[in-house]
């Protein structure tokens, strides 16, 4: 079963996908700070509409901070105390300007009916994930994404744009009905961009699907000129030679 993550990868650099379906580990690149910065996010509906934002995100923090590690066992394991300690110092320096922005939100943060990470599965196309939100409103569903990241000056990232497509394809096969949009939160600035799933991104979507089914019968797919080489955990073993099924990738 191939996962939306897989499809994220594969946007990076195909050949990545491909080390990893060969068991090799990719080595894990989430810092504390996005760490907490994604938790803090699940709590912005608790302040978005309210005077004291601040004070309220502050102590959101605080709990946060508290109970991270239980959370994320394994992702902080390495972490020490001082590190820690200035990544909820980092967070905590960027509060104002997200309240400040919280406050253009709209609605969005007062949708009652959300579920948060719901396991969703096609059975027909042969892929599963879990968006970090997906809302109910009425009959409709509207999955939502956490990122830590840069945010673009205008509208979303790609990657961002066919990860919310590939849960939207996900929501419709489970629940029966037409997903027309979602939303790509940027926790760390507060800031909700909605999105139109669009004809030409379920298309991508369901190309890449292919693609990756192709490396995971073994074929080693071709290193692309943007290939992030240089921060990649598989450079070593990536100079290899393609084989005449690449071409297709």
């Amino acid at each position: 079963m191939i996962r939306v993550s897989d499809i994220t990868v594969y946007l990076k650099c195909p050949r990545m996908c491909y080390f990893l379906y060969k068991g090799h580990d990719l080595p894990k690149t989430v810092t504390p700070e996005r760490i907490l910065l994604k938790e803090l996010a699940l709590a912005y509906g608790s302040a978005y509409n309210k005077e004291d934002k601040l004070a309220i995100l502050n102590a959101e923090l605080d709990r946060i901070s508290d109970e991270i590690r239980v959370i994320y066992p394994e992702e902080l394991a390495g972490v020490d105390a001082d590190k820690m300690a200035v990544s909820v110092s980092n967070v905590r320096s960027r509060l104002e300007e997200i309240c400040l922005n919280l406050s253009s939100t709209g609605d969005f943060y007062g949708y009652r009916s959300v579920q948060f990470e719901p396991l969703l599965r096609s059975e027909k196309f042969g892929f599963a994930g879990s968006p970090d939100k997906l809302i109910q409103v009425g009959d409709a569903f509207f999955p939502s994404i956490i990122k830590t990241g840069n945010i673009p000056e205008n509208g979303v990232w790609r990657s961002d744009r066919l990860q919310l497509t590939a849960y939207s394809v996900l929501a419709e096969e489970m629940y029966g009905t037409v997903v027309g949009r979602g939303f790509v939160e940027y926790a760390n600035w507060g800031r909700v961009r909605e999105v139109t799933i669009k004809r030409l991104e379920r298309r991508q979507v369901l190309q890449i699907l292919d693609k990756i089914k192709k490396i995971q019968s073994g074929s080693m797919p071709e290193k692309p000129d943007n290939a992030p080489c240089k921060n990649c955990g598989f450079n070593g073993m990536c100079d290899v030679r393609t084989t005449l099924a690449s071409r297709f990738f």
